[in-house]
């Protein structure tokens, strides 16, 4: 199985979407901003499409999503609470609950749900490659609020205690680190995997004064 990296932007949203094929299966993570990219590395490497894996609803991650379900005739995956809370609807959606294991086209897909960036976020654990969106970067976690910064802290504690340490973590975005660590580079080097009490970590993410939002050190 292999992971296809595409780098895409819109404006000032930068962008990590995924393709995972093997041999000529593929599914799409995320894919936004630059239809012509992805689809053209489709047709030259003979891949077919068979889904799409949303991990949210925002905009930057769902772009494209309509478009490859209507051009490629795939369903697309979100969780329930996701769909519910946001009232994101696109053609063939599907809707997936915590720890739900689905099969497409031969890809095992487990889907977790790590709310807190929103209430429905939810990563995707493919074999030893987990694409978690925005709700965990290599160099930290993304922005919450104070209603749900809670619930990341236990997001965050769930992939600690759920995933093996050589998992492979595939973000939405990255600030400075290539994507694809394992898991075990984040227990050294993400500051949010090294704040066990909820308290701290709530303190710490929603401190005064950062820079910008994206801040994590």
């Amino acid at each position: 199985m292999e992971v296809k990296l595409f780098r895409v932007a819109n404006e000032n949203i930068k962008n990590q979407c995924y393709l995972i094929y093997e041999g000529n299966s593929g599914i799409l993570v995320d894919p936004a901003w630059d239809y012509e990219l992805i689809n053209d590395f489709l047709k030259d490497n003979l891949i077919v499409l068979k889904g799409v894996l949303l991990t949210h609803a925002h905009h930057d991650h769902t772009n494209l999503a309509a478009v490859f379900a209507y051009k490629h005739a795939v369903p697309v995956y979100m969780s329930a609470i996701e769909i519910r809370d946001s009232g994101f609807h696109v053609q063939r959606l599907i809707a997936v609950q915590h720890l739900q294991e689905f099969t497409i086209d031969g890809f095992t897909v487990t889907a977790l749900l790590t709310p807190g960036h929103t209430k429905g976020s939810t990563c995707y654990l493919i074999g030893e490659h987990c694409f978690t969106g925005d709700t965990i970067f290599i160099e930290g976690v993304g922005i919450s609020d104070e209603r749900n910064v809670g619930s990341l802290f236990d997001s965050v504690q769930f992939i600690k205690q759920y995933l093996p340490p050589h998992t492979l973590i595939w973000p939405g975005h990255s600030f400075g680190q290539t994507p694809g660590k394992e898991l075990s580079f984040l227990f050294r080097n993400n500051i949010y995997f090294l704040l066990n009490r909820r308290e701290a970590f709530v303190d710490f993410r929603m401190r005064k004064n950062q820079p910008d939002p994206f801040a994590f050190k």
